[in-house]
């Protein structure tokens, strides 16, 4: 008896593709014996193209069905098979077959009675040179393994006959096998229907073949199979379909005694795998690996279904599939392989760092000998002091402890939110472990050469040229701003000088690849931690970007959520203060600073420039600096403006308003007095703005030098040298004594005090400072006094006193009169063991408030002198349990503390993960693969047009010869928005992921060479 073939052929919105399925459907040199097509619910012109065909029963459904169910619904309609030469020829509207691959796939089973399934060989729609796939099969473990795939057919698979399974468009089953397998299995409806199938051919006793001879082409529209497409949605679609079809088969194939285990571990095992995700840089998956896994714990009505057809049907063990399984190291060795092959291509194109060879290192080593010519009165120290620099807490447990919500043992301490800038300053002290406070020396040792490379790295995004590179950070390294925050000992602001170079190189990248995305985004959560007055600039910033980043979009708007997952407990307790406004102010310890002049910040300068003093200390006479200075950086600001004018003029505006904005911020920033120390008031550091605005400036004037090629040199020394003079002043500031910062001794405290402090270190101190006005500041400091780390802009920006800090108010009044009041209660209630009177200033009013206080305090019968010592003249009061009233609360954070926290964990460890250069995953090295290979079939398809013969024809009455097929032919120009419109159609354009931050679908690594035409139109 002769085979019976019945073709069913499954059609769901693919007009596009569904002629030319039909038209080799219709040319097959083995007809099919009947033709049943199936129109699975399209809107589009589907159905009546499958009618026009003229199949044997056209069945049109009103519902969207999957392709397992259409097939079911066209088999219901054939007559039960009768003996086993009755075959179904499964297509799909994207399966096109050769004239021959019917005829091929049925002689495959003619010849071997015990194949039931025969599979042609899936050949890419586009590019019909290279294997879509070939087989399929999987590791020990169930995950899906396709044998050949995006490769260029060479005829070297030929060889392969017995797999474990095929791929359903193309299928060729027998009739009686489906029938007694019961077809798909529904819970299958796209992903691994064909796999789970022949799996229960396989243990059904029959065998699966691959048949090399046949050939069918597939677009991957998503009807027999999932959709190749990768685009964002659909590819997070596929990835959990995926996901979900490899936990149901695990749940069908496992014996009963292991069901249980399986199902308990389903949401462990998503959470292990989101991090998995995260690493391979697939952020997108991690919702589909949830969603995967309560769907399949949540499923069991068809689960329980799936294990009984299995069961009924299955005569074979496992062991007899064993041969035709993947080892899981071999699908290893082959990722491995390919994504070498990804990477390859791409090698030549990227543009290298050149770090060594293209001077980065010697300008680093210049760097680091300016910061030790600077530096040299503090080489040596151990702890540095003066300005903003306090020492950090001891031990790493205290250190961290200062994060998040909690207890602030700041002043008299309150339940509150830590500074975001606390976190930065524990993983600094982190990095010393042995001695969190030397992190500070090592930032001021380090702060010339870290400069200098982060505006070397910043500089590779915008020159290739090495001398430019070094001119930036020179530049930078040169900049008022970060010179006279290493003067006056401003910690932050130093910080977001080093950082903001990064976050530029980083945010320059973040489109191309979420490593350099999420690096972005842990740079701005530490930028803005250490500068709150930078987060509008930074987020108008990030408003632009997201705008203009098109399909990449989701890779800028993740940045600033590390950001805000670390101000969140900060954002809360302001809100419930009300006091929206003091969110910008400066974390750490207040630093008191000077109105600047507004021609002060345009010139980048925050704070003095110091030549004032300079002339004024070595007698000389008859040079303003006021007028000298802005002449010396008149190069800068004349090359920076040069830019605009210049090609590269786009990429100079965008610079431009990075510089705007870092002005504008800064000028801001110099009228908000938020904070205070006793009657002095404490405006917003103008320098944090103009740092932004200084990275703008350089910027600009490195696009500018790079369009001037071999004339850049010479106004580039000018603009550098003229520099270098503006700030001599600042570099010899340690040297002349001007700058603020100087070698501390590690202690805050006076060795009296340190020393009890190491018996209990809750001891008390009261600190009393005379003011220029005639009042006492007045200080509580527990232990071995006040640490970096614990400082916080709750309390330094508080506008009313509690009720503590009143009678804290009225207790240092009553010690700094004469009155005769018995002050030993309150002092043992406010935990005091030790009073340190600190030197007054150099106004007569603290100078009389001083002496006045040291009369009454010598005076207090309760009070023993212990003397001067370098931090003032010290009392004792006699109680030994003065400190017992003041422990610190237990559990102080309470439940908003635990969970602000762990957010902040989450959001900030997923980013850490997702930054680090691990590599694409298996899914983005295919999609990859696959994307150059339809991009590469359309550039030689466009070589072949080129290379036709001309055909004359007319334009407006004019005759002229063309190269081009009609509808091939587009005006002049237009080739790129065609080829992008391409794109968009087939799903082109997201890749792969390199370790370097490059992705080799960014650009066609196989590109052909055009015959250039004269006489081309």
């Amino acid at each position: 008896m002769q085979p019976r073939v019945t073709a069913i052929l499954v059609a769901r919105n693919g007009a596009k593709h569904l002629e030319r399925t039909l038209k080799a459907l219709s040319l097959q040199t083995r007809k099919p014996d009947i033709v049943i097509t199936v129109d699975a619910g399209s809107t589009d012109a589907t159905a009546k193209m499958l009618s026009d065909f003229g199949p044997t029963q056209f069945i049109a459904a009103d519902a969207d069905l999957n392709f397992g169910q259409a097939i079911a619904a066209a088999v219901r309609v054939t007559t039960p098979p009768t003996h086993d030469r009755e075959l179904l020829w499964l297509l799909a509207q994207d399966s096109a077959p050769d004239p021959t691959a019917l005829e091929v796939l049925v002689d495959a089973l003619e010849i071997a009675p015990s194949v039931a399934v025969a599979g042609p060989k899936v050949m890419e729609w586009i590019a019909g040179e290279y294997i879509h796939n070939f087989g399929e099969s999987m590791t020990p473990g169930g995950a899906t393994v396709t044998l050949v795939e995006s490769e260029l057919d060479q005829g070297q698979h030929d060889g392969l006959s017995d797999v474990l399974a095929v791929s359903a468009g193309g299928m060729l089953v027998r009739h009686t096998v489906w029938e007694q397998l019961g077809g798909f299995d529904p819970a299958l409806p796209t992903v691994d229907d064909s796999l789970d199938f022949c799996v229960r051919v396989r243990l059904a006793g029959y065998r699966v073949s691959v048949v090399a001879a046949a050939r069918v082409a597939s677009a991957g529209d998503g009807v027999a199979g999932p959709n190749q497409s990768s685009r964002g949605r659909l590819r997070r679609r596929r990835v959990r379909a995926e996901r979900s079809a490899q936990l149901h088969r695990r749940l069908v194939y496992a014996p009963a005694g292991a069901l249980v285990f399986h199902w308990l571990s389903l949401l462990p095992l998503a959470f292990l795998r989101s991090l998995g995700q995260l690493l391979r840089k697939e952020p997108g998956a991690i919702v589909g690996e949830f969603s995967a896994a309560f769907g399949a714990a949540f499923n069991g009505r068809r689960v329980g279904n799936a294990r009984r057809s299995f069961a009924k049907t299955r005569t074979l063990g496992w062991d007899a599939i064993s041969t035709l399984r993947v080892p899981s190291a071999e699908v290893r060795r082959r990722h491995s392989l390919k994504r070498e092959a990804s990477l390859f291509g791409l090698h030549g194109e990227r543009p290298e760092i050149r770090f060594f060879s293209g001077g980065g290192a010697w300008t680093m080593l210049g760097a680091a000998v300016l910061g030790v010519v600077m530096m040299v009165p503090l080489l040596g120290a151990d702890t540095l002091t003066g300005g903003g620099m306090l020492p950090l807490s001891p031990t790493l447990t205290e250190l961290w402890a200062s994060v998040g919500y909690g207890w602030r043992d700041v002043g008299l301490g309150f339940v509150g939110a830590a500074d975001p800038f606390a976190a930065v300053v524990a993983v600094l002290g982190s990095i010393a472990f042995w001695s969190p406070s030397f992190a500070l020396v090592l930032l001021y040792a380090l702060a010339f050469p870290l400069a200098a490379v982060g505006a070397w790295m910043a500089a590779t995004r915008l020159s290739d040229r090495g001398s430019l590179r070094a001119l930036a950070a020179t530049l930078w390294v040169l900049s008022p701003t970060f010179l006279i925050a290493l003067a006056d000992g401003r910690p932050a602001a130093i910080l977001v000088h080093l950082l903001l170079p990064w976050l530029f190189f980083a945010w320059y990248a973040a489109a191309r690849t979420w490593s350099a995305s999420a690096s972005a985004a842990l740079l701005f959560a530490a930028v803005v931690a250490c500068a709150p007055s930078l987060a509008p600039a930074l987020l108008v910033v990030w408003l632009l970007s997201v705008v203009l980043a098109g399909r990449r979009v989701m890779r800028f708007v993740g940045i600033p959520l590390p950001a805000l997952a670390l101000a969140l407990p900060l954002l809360a307790d302001r809100g419930l203060r009300g006091s929206w406004l003091d969110l910008v102010a400066d974390p750490g310890l207040p630093v008191p600073s000077a109105h600047a002049p507004t021609l002060q910040l345009l010139l980048g300068l925050p704070g003095s420039d110091g030549w004032a003093d300079v002339l004024a200390r070595f007698g000389v006479g008859g040079l303003d600096p006021q007028l000298f200075v802005p002449i010396l950086l008149a190069p800068l600001a004349l090359l920076a403006v040069l830019a605009l004018l210049l090609p590269g003029a786009r990429l100079a505006g965008g610079a431009w308003l990075v510089a705007l904005l870092g002005l504008g911020t800064a000028l801001a920033a110099n009228q908000l007095v938020l904070a205070a120390i006793g009657a002095e008031p404490v405006r917003v550091w103008s320098g944090a703005g103009l740092s932004l605005y200084w990275l703008g400036l350089v910027g600009a004037l490195v696009i500018g030098l790079r369009s001037l090629r071999r004339f850049a040199s010479m106004p580039g020394v000018v603009a550098a040298l003229a520099l270098a003079v503006v700030v001599l002043p600042l570099v010899a500031s340690l040297h002349l004594g001007t700058a603020a910062v100087r070698e501390g001794t590690g202690q805050t405290q006076p060795a009296f005090v340190a020393a009890e402090a190491r018996i209990d270190s809750r001891v008390g101190t009261l600190k009393l400072t005379p003011q220029a006005d005639g009042g006492l500041l007045a200080s509580i400091e527990r232990g071995v006094g006040a640490t970096l780390n614990q400082q916080s802009t709750l309390a330094s920006t508080a506008q009313t006193l509690s009720a503590n800090e009143k009678a804290l108010a009225e207790l240092t009044g009553n010690l700094a009169s004469r009155s005769g009041l018995d002050t030993s209660t309150d002092l043992a209630e406010f935990g005091i063991r030790f009073i340190v009177l600190q030197p007054a200033g150099d106004s007569v009013e603290s100078g009389d408030t001083a002496l006045r206080t040291e009369t009454a305090l010598d005076g207090n019968a309760a009070l023993a002198p212990v003397g001067d010592t370098e931090f003032g003249r010290l009392w004792q009061f006699g109680a030994t349990d003065a400190s017992a009233s003041t422990p610190v609360p237990a559990n102080a954070g309470g439940v908003f503390g635990l969970v602000t926290l762990l957010i902040a964990i989450a959001v900030v460890g997923s980013a850490v993960l997702l930054s680090l250069p691990i590599g694409a995953g298996r899914e983005a090295v295919r999609q990859a693969n696959r994307d150059a290979i339809r991009r590469a079939a359309r550039a030689n398809a466009k070589q072949k047009q080129k290379l036709k013969p001309k055909r004359a024809r007319k334009v407006k009455g004019v005759t002229v010869e063309s190269d081009l097929d009609p509808e091939l032919e587009r005006p002049l120009g237009t080739d790129l928005e065609a080829d992008l419109a391409m794109d968009r159609e087939t799903g082109v354009g997201t890749g792969l992921e390199s370790d370097d931050g490059f992705e080799p679908t960014d650009e066609v690594t196989a590109e052909p060479t055009f015959v250039e035409d004269d006489n081309a139109r």
